[in-house]
């Protein structure tokens, strides 16, 4: 889950991240970027609809704790075997996308959007 592709990540590794890894340390960086990304996360989700305030910050809280032990899982070798590790994959990315993508979100945006 820590090697994330993409413009944002990237952005935000520059900006944030690595600047302040040096500074704070790599845990207190980590901790930093993940809430910049949740308060971002949370204008593009919540504050549309006026409400889920806080549930895009929690998906991204939950990231990070992830990432933590999926460190130690590495760490440990557990997640050498490429089904557990897809699989660990899977469940940390999906399976809070509800607490992200929250039910106010897809009422007010995303069904009147694909049900044109």
């Amino acid at each position: 889950m820590h090697k994330h592709d993409g413009a944002f990540s990237e952005m935000t590794a520059i900006a944030l991240y690595r600047p302040l890894k040096t500074r704070i340390g790599e845990k207190a960086a980590m901790v930093a970027a993940f809430v910049f990304s949740g308060l971002l996360h949370e204008l593009a989700i919540s504050v549309p609809v006026k409400t889920g305030y806080g549930l895009p910050l929690l998906y991204f809280f939950i990231q990070g704790i992830l990432i933590m032990i999926e460190r130690k899982l590495e760490y440990n070798g557990i997640l050498k075997n490429k089904l557990v590790a897809k699989c660990w994959v899977f469940a940390g990315l999906i399976l809070p996308f509800p607490v992200l993508f929250h039910k106010w979100f897809l009422k007010g945006i995303i069904w009147p959007l694909i049900s044109w």
